[in-house]
């Protein structure tokens, strides 16, 4: 899991520094006038807004999936735990039987 949370987070990131890499290497090298240019990067930056939206967006069953798996793994956890005490009260309640009982021998 935290391979594929890596793996994300490199892709996301890839694709922001592509995505200014790409803007500035068209400003530098734009053969149209100021304001078709600024009209062609606000057109673009849009469109990546609304794909990362879109990527975001995807990814929430996911992220719910996940947490959702986290909340009933600690649910086990909790639940075997309170078992193992009870176990455990439970042991120590019979230990303290036969001790009280062979005192009870002795006497």
């Amino acid at each position: 899991m935290e391979h594929q949370d890596k793996y994300y987070k490199g892709m996301f990131f890839g694709v922001i520094l592509g995505a200014a890499v790409g803007t500035i290497m068209g400003l530098l090298f734009a053969p149209r006038k100021g304001e078709d240019t600024q009209m062609i990067i606000s057109g673009k930056v849009k469109r990546a807004i609304d794909r990362a939206a879109d990527l975001y967006e995807g990814s929430e069953p996911e992220a719910t999936y996940s947490n959702e798996a986290k909340h009933r793994s600690q649910e086990i956890i909790d639940s075997a735990r309170d078992e193992a005490r009870k176990i455990l009260d439970e042991a120590n309640d019979i230990i303290r039987d036969i001790r009280g009982q062979s005192k009870a021998q002795e006497n």
